[in-house]
């Protein structure tokens, strides 16, 4: 699974086209320091649309060491009202592919695969969900009515999860595709989650808006969601999680109403918050480097955007990038990741893919 920004702002959530101009009202001043080799490099960039248009690649995944999909769109912010589309290009273990146009009006912003020729993805607005079936990228299904789509986890062809959590509008809700049809859950905490991450079809760990924006961690034990209480939760709103194991989750939050970023870990101890070590960060997308830390991305109130590193022995570092990372994907069988967003100039915003080790 892969994660888009969301960034909080007065309990609100934002999607990807208000953070740039969002990102100066987030508490805090102090800017992480860039590591001398960082490791992280700019593989592709690519501008999509009109001279003025702002495009981004929102989401990532990769099946396989020789398969990627970085996925997004074209004017983003909606300034030219019909040319805003879904995009997509591949990365075959060599080369990239021309860049594919889905059959979409909004841009990806998240999206999820179970193999090369299963992998799902869902439009920021819009309500559409695609399917790569292996051959061609289809609509799935589309959702009628105002509101968002924020995250979707694919297990298997016949065991799908959507999420239209509460944002910049309403959201859609959480849907489950079976193989054969559709299931809406409309009940509370099911009803708002955002996003999330599977071990398996009977122990899910998502986030979600139970009685405020990004307020909960709920749990799927393959009957019913339940929301994860525990004092170490309080007072925070949750952007990103990834579960290694059931002794093993992994949350990015901050704290309510402004305040420093925090990594939340769940064992089978209970849950522990870990301050994130610099003031005025965003962190999402908790992502393991293969070696018993994680990756996450980082954006600062001044809009600079950063790859986060904490090491398995609990080393903190910040690796500077020139632009905004968005999604992050670990390449299997490696060390590798693959990371995606946008760079932006005085006058538009280009898609760019990034690369960490060998790919």
């Amino acid at each position: 699974m892969l994660r888009f920004v969301r960034i909080k702002v007065s309990g609100r959530v934002l999607g990807i086209a208000a953070v740039l101009t969002a990102a100066a009202t987030l508490a805090g001043t102090a800017v992480p320091a860039q590591a001398a080799t960082p490791g992280w490099r700019q593989v592709f960039s690519k501008h999509y649309g009109a001279a003025n248009d702002y495009s981004v690649y929102g989401a990532v995944v990769a099946p396989s060491r020789s398969s990627a999909w970085m996925l997004g769109g074209a004017d983003v912010s909606g300034g030219n009202g019909t040319t805003q589309r879904a995009l997509a290009v591949h990365w075959n273990g060599h080369s990239w592919s021309s860049t594919l146009l889905l059959p979409a009006t909004s841009y990806v912003i998240a999206a999820s695969a179970d193999s090369t020729t299963d992998i799902w993805a869902v439009t920021f607005s819009g309500g559409y969900i695609l399917h790569w079936n292996g051959a061609k990228w289809l609509v799935a299904r589309h959702l009628t009515g105002v509101g968002e789509l924020t995250g979707v986890t694919a297990l298997s062809p016949t065991n799908v999860w959507v999420f239209g959590g509460p944002g910049v509008s309403a959201g859609l809700g959480t849907w489950h595709y079976n193989g054969t049809s559709w299931q809406q859950w409309t009940t509370s905490p099911a009803a708002g989650l955002e996003l999330a991450s599977a071990l398996s079809a009977t122990n899910i760990w998502a986030v979600g808006s139970a009685q405020a924006s990004s307020d909960s961690i709920v749990h799927f034990n393959g009957t019913s969601w339940q929301l994860v209480s525990a004092t170490a939760l309080a007072g925070l709103q949750f952007s990103g999680v990834r579960a290694l194991s059931s002794t093993n989750v992994w949350v990015t939050a901050a704290a309510k109403g402004g305040g420093p970023a925090y990594l939340v870990h769940g064992t089978s101890t209970g849950w522990t918050r870990i301050q994130v070590p610099w003031s005025g960060l965003h962190v999402n997308n908790p992502t393991p480097d293969g070696l018993g830390g994680l990756w996450l991305t980082g954006q600062t109130t001044s809009n600079n955007g950063y790859f986060i590193h904490r090491g398995a022995g609990g080393t903190w570092s910040a690796f500077a990038v020139n632009g905004l990372p968005i999604g992050l994907a670990p390449i299997p069988g490696t060390h590798a990741l693959w990371g995606v967003g946008s760079k932006r100039s005085t006058t538009n915003g280009s898609a760019v893919i990034w690369a960490y080790g060998v790919v």
